[in-house]
């Protein structure tokens, strides 16, 4: 059977496997969220806190925060599934992820943001998981947790679209 023509090739031969999941019930939509996870494992930092994609990013921040981006943007999806009842073999990377992202002690600190910075961007995806996949949090110790509520915490500013910190420190929030 020829794969259908979709345009998307981005290195793959013949169709991109996103394009294969046929969305049809809630394991389809779970097996799209794996398909999009699953490729970015051999990303992940040594201590799992950032992602680092291959190629240029084409953003106008500094490369820690596009790294951040890199494990954080996608926890949408892996929350979303677990959320739904779905499971991931690759769950334990961002939870480790979390964990060494927010330790100010640990070499993959992501840093506090300053004014204008996307890390703020990158909170609301975190309070989301946080919110609804309560196995993050769960999986935290006290320290851990702690680390967490403060880099969430130490966000707000004027300076920032309103709605990020109101986002991030609502999800946060809910999931404690």
């Amino acid at each position: 059977m020829e794969e259908p023509k979709t345009g998307l090739v981005l290195g793959y031969n013949g169709a991109h496997p996103f394009s294969k999941v046929k969305l049809t019930d809630r394991a389809s939509v779970q097996e799209l969220l794996r398909t999009l996870l699953d490729p970015l494992e051999p990303f992940f930092s040594p201590q799992k806190a950032r992602v680092k994609c291959p190629g240029g990013t084409a953003v106008r921040f500094d490369q820690a925060a596009s790294e951040v981006e890199g494990i954080l943007r996608p926890i949408w999806g892996l929350a979303a599934l677990l959320a739904g009842g779905g499971e991931y073999r690759g769950t334990e990377w961002w939870i480790q992820g979390i964990k060494s992202g927010t330790d100010p002690e640990n070499p993959e600190y992501w840093g506090f943001p300053r004014d204008n910075d996307q890390r703020m961007v990158e909170m609301c995806p975190l309070g989301f998981s946080l919110a609804v996949a309560p196995t993050i949090w769960e999986n935290l110790s006290e320290k851990e947790r702690v680390n967490v509520e403060n880099w969430l915490g130490n966000s707000i500013n004027e300076k920032k679209w309103a709605s990020t910190p109101t986002i991030s420190t609502f999800n946060a929030d809910k999931a404690v």
